[in-house]
């Protein structure tokens, strides 16, 4: 295999192509669970804002009132985001494996799928031997998920 090319498995090309149309069969509807679950957490995020704001602008009488169905509004809107956020992350698996595709890393490399990632060095980052790339995860993550972590089949071109 040339050293610039992803790995694949043990899949013929036939084969390979199926899973991967499958896999973007799956992330439209993923990508799609986002956008169906943000535009209303949106809308109760920003009527609880505007709650908070509005209880500062009107008479005493309706502060308290508008105060607290803000604030109320607001802890909804965070609580339904954090939900959905975990509902919805979860859902994504690889069709060859089906494993948690945005799960932790694992054996391969999520850029090019190559196994062989070293153990984690004293920052938290493991290096894949194969495309040189230092992986750092958690919040200041420095890669794309492209590949199956647990397989290495490659999924996605773009990637996540």
């Amino acid at each position: 295999m040339a050293e610039n090319q992803p790995a694949t498995g043990h899949y013929c090309p036939e084969e390979l192509a199926r899973l991967q149309k499958t896999f973007a069969e799956d992330l439209k509807q993923y990508r799609a669970a986002d956008r169906r679950y943000a535009n209303p957490i949106l809308v109760v995020l920003l009527a609880g804002f505007a709650a908070v704001v509005c209880s500062f602008v009107l008479s005493q009488t309706l502060i308290q009132w508008l105060l607290g169905a803000g604030i109320f509004l607001i802890a909804a809107g965070f609580i339904a985001l954090a939900t959905a956020a975990v509902l919805v992350q979860k859902k994504l698996t690889c069709p060859a494996c089906h494993q948690m595709f945005l799960d932790d890393l694992d054996a391969c490399c999520p850029e090019c799928g190559r196994a062989g990632l070293e153990p984690a060095d004293w920052s938290g980052a493991r290096h894949c031997k194969a495309c040189g790339k230092n992986l750092r995860s958690g919040r200041n993550r420095n890669y794309r998920y492209k590949a199956c972590t647990h397989c290495g089949v490659f999924l996605d071109e773009k990637g996540l």
